[in-house]
């Protein structure tokens, strides 16, 4: 026990985060994981024969998810009820464990052992997945998770490089001599069971719910709490379809390779290194996008992204140059979708649930994986159909999410989209960005064009209601726009203060927690505050939301005269503009 305390003061003394240390053991668990599943999968197309490949790698997959879908959601409960620290240290012992027993199944060369290896190794990531993800609220500012979450991803997917590139390396360079290769995964574990000790200590959340063996009634019971917290159960179910869709790719591009390709088994392990190095540079790219908040709209433009460099994995399935940049892109993407879903279940879940949502996401995540086991059999086994012609169908399913996204994101992808426009459209600059709060809010502003819409979809992160007066006469292209981004006009014969119209949109937007832009028709946004604050009806919606009212001045400079083309086009299409936002 006295060397135990010795060992954890060593470890604290590096001043080393306890997210670093995190994410150190999750790198290692990764890579420990993705290292032995193709070991494996070596193995067994040493043992059983290259024409059985479609059979391994769907029956491989099987075996791998049946914990997730028996254990994952007691394994949430455990993690709402004990300290999840404990937890990962627990696994990461219990990895080591496994990984000893992995020795001996490829000593004896045992078919059946090594599944029963895969099985083992699949339950103590089972566990291990609740308490790693419910831990990063606890030991991550709520700002950062969306940015700590893009890092975790991009070191996971490095580490599935990685592992990929080792497992075919070691598998290659000692003849298939995978009892050496597993004793590498072993050492690995045993590094992840000492950095999961410089992870600081977090207490229970205080549940007190107890293990149950019916996890299916846990995890209906669980879902239906989340359909009531806005977009967390299609943001429940857009990760499970992440996990459904990396899983087929996965278990289909080493057959792809041998068919389409001609290469080797082995070589085809290298070419899922192009989908791990895309996922985890697109998981850096949607931190980066997201910055201190959650940006659910990239969703749906990912997802339509993957439809389409999947149809073209089919088309241009026999050129290994065409190939190369599809899969990558493909994977890009991937992380892109994932990365927003993901932050959103850790920020949205309550606290004292969080555990149980993050393992019914796992539970649903893995029977995603068990249906692209299915799907892998039906097409190739059953059907057959080729591997190419497998990532066609795959991409039925892709476009079929994204329109499903498009609906249920709908304003997170128009409030993304219009600040990708206001960035191209103008160069903006701002004052009082600091009396911005996160929560939402009601800005009055003056409206003089339709692309005051972009500017406000550019200066904020929440989605957003417009409310504009009927009098100026608006063109039919403009009125198409608005009637995208949803605006309400406000008619002629309300007044602003007093109309039901321009009341019950403020109230029943910010109870969705939309922020509202109220367009007028004068420079007086101070009178017009005043008027609203002076109204009754208004006080009573104001006193049921801790919504704060801003006023916002715009201000669009002069296109500049130049007589060259491009700095002409420039200053035609990048205006100068000003907004200043006013607390009151």
């Amino acid at each position: 026990m006295v060397k135990t305390h010795k060992f954890l003061r060593y470890i604290h003394s590096f001043q080393i985060s306890s997210f670093t240390y995190l994410n150190i053991t999750q790198f290692l668990g990764a890579l420990n994981d993705n290292i032995y599943k193709l070991l494996i999968a070596f193995f067994l197309i040493q043992q059983l024969g290259a024409e059985s490949s479609y059979i391994i790698f769907s029956s491989t997959g099987a075996v791998f998810v049946l914990p997730f879908l028996l254990f994952s959601s007691n394994s949430g409960t455990l993690a709402d009820r004990f300290s999840k620290r404990n937890i990962i240290v627990f696994t990461k012992i219990l990895e080591l464990l496994v990984m000893s027993i992995g020795l001996m199944a490829f000593a004896f060369e045992s078919v059946a052992f090594s599944y029963v290896t895969l099985f083992l190794m699949a339950t103590q990531s089972a566990i291990f997945g609740p308490s790693k993800y419910g831990i990063m609220p606890e030991i991550v500012k709520t700002e950062k998770i969306a940015r700590a979450n893009g890092l975790m991803t991009s070191f996971t997917f490095l580490a599935i490089i990685i592992g990929t590139f080792l497992a075919s390396f070691i598998t290659q360079i000692t003849d298939r001599n995978f009892v050496l290769a597993a004793l590498s995964c072993t050492l690995i574990s045993l590094a992840g069971v000492m950095t999961s000790f410089g992870i600081e200590y977090t207490f229970p959340s205080g549940s007190v719910k107890q293990l149950d063996i019916r996890f299916l009634r846990d995890i209906y019971h669980t879902l239906k709490i989340s359909r009531r917290i806005p977009s967390l159960l299609p943001a429940i179910l857009g990760s499970a379809f992440f996990l459904f869709l990396g899983a087929y790719v996965q278990l289909n591009i080493i057959p792809f390779a041998m068919e389409s390709l001609n290469l080797t088994d082995v070589q085809g392990g290298y070419l899922f290194l192009l989908t791990a190095l895309g996922i985890g540079t697109g998981a850096v790219l949607a931190g980066r996008i997201s910055g201190k908040t959650v940006e659910l709209g990239i969703v749906p433009t990912a997802a339509f992204g993957i439809t389409i460099s999947l149809f073209l994995l089919d088309y241009y399935s026999t050129s290994l140059f065409a190939v190369i940049p599809l899969i990558l892109i493909t994977g890009m993407l991937g992380g892109m979708y994932q990365i927003p879903l993901d932050s959103y279940i850790q920020v949205a879940s309550p606290n004292e649930y969080r555990g149980q949502v993050i393992a019914a996401t796992n539970v649903l995540s893995f029977l995603g994986v068990l249906f692209a086991s299915g799907l892998l059999y039906l097409l190739s086994g059953v059907i057959g159909l080729g591997a190419d012609q497998g990532f066609s169908v795959l991409a039925v399913f892709a476009g079929c999410v994204a329109l499903y996204f498009s609906f249920q994101f709908f304003d997170y992808m128009t409030r993304f989209v219009g600040m990708i426009l206001s960035k191209l459209h103008f160069a903006t600059t701002y004052d009082g960005l600091e009396n911005i709060p996160s929560e939402p809010t009601l800005y009055v502003c003056q409206h003089t064009a339709w692309n005051d819409t972009l500017l406000m979809l550019g200066a904020q992160r929440l989605r957003m209601r417009f409310l504009i007066q009927e009098e100026q006469a608006h063109r039919g292209w403009v009125k198409r726009l608005y009637r995208l981004l949803r605006v309400v006009f406000i008619p002629e014969v309300e007044t602003v203060s007093g109309g039901t119209t321009c009341l019950q949109t403020i109230e029943k937007a910010l109870h969705r927690g939309f922020s509202v832009c109220l367009f007028i028709d004068h420079e007086d946004t101070q009178g017009e505050i005043a008027k609203l604050k002076a109204s009754t009806a208004f006080q009573e919606i104001m006193d049921k939301t801790p919504a704060k009212i801003l006023s916002v001045k715009i201000e669009k400079g002069a296109r500049k005269e130049d007589p060259r083309f491009m700095p002409a086009l420039m200053n035609r299409i990048h205006i100068p503009a000003h907004l200043t936002f006013s607390s009151h």
